[in-house]
């Protein structure tokens, strides 16, 4: 870790799309014969049926170096995990082109809303319990101590579009939290989702030094 930047480890990214469509428009075996065509490492899928039947599937179907194809057609989204956000940005555009061009299936149209989650532990040399404390509200925190009969802290700071629901398809969640399992981390979260693709690739591309910022009022 340098002396000046912190260190930031990504555990768990992903970035996908979630369409508009009543019935998923993309079928299974031939985005699976499209993956394959174009050098993606198909997952081991059982008791897939022949055409026409149609089928609704939930979960991976194929792998490219780190980055692994997710499905989920009942609520209509596609998507790619892996271990760095911009990676898997890079990854989902290179899918898009393979679906576009295989199927003639855009996923930047009828779009309901893109969608990444991202999971980082960050280390700044300081100890995050400490430095999460200092946002406590005093007042909240002093009336649940005498709730529940012990000296109380914050273990978390989480932050929210004011007034938005996590039921629409605009949102963003952030938490900032102590890692559990090492406390000279702090676990960073995000959930993100837009129907803006800009809005979306804006936040993807910034979100690291975002997260930075946050700690840093934090900490200060």
């Amino acid at each position: 870790m340098s002396k000046n930047r912190p260190e930031i480890k990504t555990q768990d990214a992903r970035c996908g799309v979630n369409l508009n469509y009543v019935i998923f428009p993309i079928d299974i075996r031939e985005l699976r014969h499209a993956l394959a065509k174009n050098g993606y490492e198909l997952s081991r899928v059982e008791g897939i049926p022949p055409p026409p039947a149609r089928i609704s599937f939930a979960g991976k179907i194929a792998r490219k170096g780190e980055t692994t194809v997710v499905v989920e057609s009942d609520s209509g989204g596609i998507g790619v995990v892996g271990r760095s956000l911009q990676e898997v940005n890079v990854s989902f555009n290179e899918l898009a082109k393979v679906i576009d061009s295989e199927l003639g299936i855009s996923l930047y149209e009828n779009v309901r809303f893109y969608w990444c989650t991202v999971h980082y532990k960050v280390a700044t040399g300081k100890k995050p319990r400490n430095e999460i404390a200092k946002v406590n509200n005093k007042d909240y925190i002093d009336q649940f101590s005498q709730i529940l009969g012990e000296e109380l802290s914050s273990f978390s700071v989480r932050l929210a579009p004011k007034d938005a629901s996590p039921n629409r398809e605009s949102w963003f969640d952030i938490a900032i939290e102590p890692d559990v399992t090492n406390d000279k981390f702090y676990h960073l979260g995000a959930v993100f989702r837009s129907p803006d693709r800009n809005k979306t690739e804006t936040f993807v591309r910034d979100l690291e030094n975002t997260l930075l910022k946050l700690i840093k009022i934090i900490e200060a």
